[in-house]
């Protein structure tokens, strides 16, 4: 048997381990970077670096800032037909995981998954990208936030009209999937009001916290009966009432974070709370949610390159988070959540499988050359 330890590399495979290597290495130094909301010197550090990385590479760099938040595009025209999709922001976290590890072929840190792996593997294709092609990549700074300043406010004045966009957020759930439906958002206030009184003889008020609590359970119901995870649902963030303990408070309030599918729209949601006496209930946001056709032709293509290349099996599925994707899907235009494997995302022993690079970068090489 050929000894593999000794035997010449191919150059296909010479290039493919270097490939690998540039990966990792932008992913460790992108990881770095301690990009968390309010850290505006990160994001400048980072965005310098990502411009580094493209210089005298022949591509067209476009700039956007919206709210302080900024987003750059790099492309090889004014208005790719194909879009990436990636976001440097992350969420917080101890300052021993903005330093990168590697241990058994697993990357740790913070945003190592979520999703600077995904980006690296997305500034190497952009990087040795046939200029022929019609492909950008939209770089953010606010996806964990909501996107709103960066491919919320880009896609809703219609500053990119691409056929197909594809992020590459990570691949968490062990198989390959491309996740062409997401819940869509969103963040609503409840409230109570009541009569104040003193602690000591509650019969004399009405309290509000007891009220609101009261009607949140009823409210709650309408998103029960159905035991799949495919159904919207309603979590109690935040709770308020009163400023001292010993007052009957006359006004409670909660904050909701509400995920909505089709089978439970927005609509209904805000039509079934504003019927329930005593609630009083208002929208601060409704984000929409990422809805893409299962038998769109790209859909259709990317998943037979999955299959070719990968030689696994790869499904077209729903993810119950939130991403990006929904600007672009609000827009018309098909998009889906495409990206490497990683693995305890927002947790502290946050990780991306290093395995999963090589795959996952061939399959996007051939989709965006054959686009």
């Amino acid at each position: 048997m050929e000894d593999t330890k000794t035997r010449q590399l191919s150059g296909f495979e010479v290039r493919i381990m270097q490939e690998k290597e540039e990966i990792i290495e932008v992913t460790q130094d992108l990881v770095e970077f301690k990009t968390v909301k309010g850290n505006d010197e990160e994001f400048e550090k980072a965005f310098e670096y990502v411009k580094n990385y493209f210089e005298n590479q022949g591509l067209e760099l476009f700039e956007h800032e919206e709210n302080d938040h900024r987003t750059i595009v790099i492309a090889t025209d004014e208005n790719p037909d194909l879009m990436l999709h990636g976001h440097v922001d992350v969420v917080g976290a101890e300052d021993s995981m903005f330093q990168p590890r590697t241990e058994e072929g697993k990357l740790y840190g913070r945003g190592s998954a979520d999703m600077k792996l995904g980006l690296a593997c997305l500034m190497k294709l952009m990087k040795e990208i046939d200029h022929e092609r019609s492909v950008g990549l939209m770089i953010v700074s606010d996806e964990e936030i909501g996107g709103f300043d960066g491919a919320g406010n880009i896609m809703e004045n219609d500053v990119y009209t691409p056929e197909f966009a594809v992020s590459a957020e990570p691949e968490s759930s062990g198989s390959w999937t491309i996740t062409v439906e997401q819940k869509g958002v969103v963040r609503a206030i409840a409230s109570s009001t009541g009569k104040n009184a003193h602690g000591s003889k509650p019969w004399k008020g009405e309290n509000a916290a007891e009220m609101l609590f009261e009607k949140f359970q009823e409210l709650k119901k309408n998103f029960e009966g159905s035991e799949s995870t495919w159904s919207s649902t309603v979590n109690l963030g935040s709770f308020e009432s009163g400023e001292t303990f010993n007052v009957v408070p006359d006004r409670a309030e909660a904050r909701l974070d509400i995920r909505w599918t089709k089978d439970y729209p927005p609509e209904e949601i805000k039509k079934d709370a504003e019927s329930i006496e005593g609630l009083e209930y208002e929208e601060l946001t409704v984000d929409p949610m990422l809805y893409t056709e299962k038998d769109d032709e790209m859909v259709e293509t990317l998943k037979s390159i999955v299959n070719e290349t990968m030689k696994e099996k790869v499904s077209i599925g729903r993810w119950e988070a939130a991403s990006d994707m929904r600007h672009f899907s609000d827009r018309g235009i098909p998009s889906v959540v495409f990206g490497p494997k990683g693995h305890n995302i927002h947790e502290d022993e946050e990780y991306a499988d290093l395995s999963s690079v090589e795959k996952y970068y061939q399959t996007m090489e051939r989709f965006a050359g054959e686009f």
